[in-house]
């Protein structure tokens, strides 16, 4: 990444001569005291990770050559070390191995740079637009038209020229980019084929096709399950009339990759691209449980900005994480689709999702520069 930037090349926003933390974004008194706490490791822990880094080349083999064979013989293992963290250096990677991308990329020689040089796409303006709303303070992304900018409009491009039928969608510029900090356009590219195509999980594409079919559904099974796990807050959202499109929408649609903490972005990540979907539906529940005192006292409008604004503490990804893996939710998750698409079909379908309304829009929702801004981005 080209740190020196001319003011002129600089997109509005942070101050380009603050320092960066370990991931690149302008630092924050938030990742200050996150960065304060890295620095200080001991030597203990320190070495501790060098090993921890060692056996995951171990496992991986030159190039991922090892892969697939340790996960045959030691998935119990390979299943736990992701849910601890894949260590940075090595988490690229990782998630191509992980998502099926890197096979699909070998299968597809040449297609990429068809899509980018050959192609036009009808979205191309849509992507130029909202370019610099992406990781606003991460310095790959702000220099107007840099390497960053370029190479997230050339992956949204080609991606919306490789699947018409879904285009472009705002939020994907939060997927696109996220993979870019740790991967090239070709590999970033692939792994979201993996992702919406269902290289090895269910596809996604629903999440961005029009009507955002599959934000829908989720939305109703995160509901239900909240009714479940937590009915004294889930009757409490329907006292106040808060519906998870007020809040969740946003997890669902860019994989926690908006508005959260860095740090806890990729621990997510790392489970999402292992085990699949259900874990931004734990992640989602681990969230609620972990200020569940707090939320079912609050009135509408504080519940409403404490649902979008959860405290440091909550996001914590070793507080969080086990809370959210402590939710056994994949056989209710597959009972609630098949009633979902039950109310779909029937003679109610209309009214059966009135509650989830305000999902319409491919765009993700503007108001004002809340949902895009730099104080939300500036968690990282």
């Amino acid at each position: 990444m080209d740190k020196k930037k001319e003011v002129n090349d600089i997109e509005p926003g942070p101050d380009s001569s603050r320092s960066v933390d370990r991931f690149g974004f302008i630092k924050t008194e938030q990742n200050n005291s996150q960065e304060g706490v890295l620095k200080n490791r001991s030597t203990h822990e320190r070495g501790r990770e060098e090993r921890r880094i060692r056996k995951w080349r171990k496992m991986i083999g030159a190039g991922g050559s090892d892969w697939k064979q340790y996960c045959r013989r030691n998935p119990h293992v390979v299943k736990r070390r992701i849910r601890k963290g894949i260590p940075d250096c090595l988490r690229g990677l990782v998630w191509q191995l992980i998502s099926g991308s890197r096979v699909l990329l070998l299968m597809n020689p040449g297609v990429y740079e068809t899509l980018v040089i050959y192609e036009t796409s009808t979205s191309e303006l849509e992507i130029i637009r909202d370019i610099s709303r992406t990781f606003p303070s991460h310095v790959f992304f702000q220099q107007r038209h840099g390497p960053g900018q370029r190479s997230l409009y050339n992956v949204l491009k080609a991606y919306s020229v490789y699947d018409r039928d879904v285009g472009y969608v705002q939020g994907m510029g939060f997927i696109a980019g996220l993979l870019l900090l740790y991967m090239s356009e070709e590999d970033a590219f692939w792994l979201i084929v993996a992702l919406l195509k269902g290289a090895v999980h269910a596809p996604m594409e629903g999440l961005y096709q029009a009507g955002l079919p599959l934000v829908q559904q989720y939305l109703f099974q995160f509901e239900r399950l909240v009714r479940e796990h937590m009915p004294k807050l889930g009757e409490h959202f329907i006292e106040e009339m808060i519906n998870p499109s007020m809040y969740a929408s946003q997890w669902f649609i860019t994989v926690f990759s908006y508005s959260f903490p860095f740090h806890m972005t990729l621990r997510v990540w790392d489970v999402f691209l292992y085990e699949g979907i259900k874990v931004v539906f734990q992640v989602g529940l681990a969230l609620l449980r972990f200020c569940h005192d707090d939320l079912v006292k609050l009135p509408f409008e504080e519940l409403l900005h404490s649902l979008r604004n959860f405290p440091e503490e909550a996001t914590d990804p070793d507080k969080l994480l086990p809370i959210a893996f402590s939710f056994k939710v994949l056989s209710h998750l597959e009972e609630l689709e098949k009633e979902y698409r039950k109310r779909l079909e029937g003679p109610n379908a209309n009214s059966s999702s009135k509650r989830l309304q305000p999902l319409k829009s491919k765009t993700m929702p503007r108001v004002g520069s809340q949902v895009l801004s730099n104080s939300n981005v500036g968690k990282k």
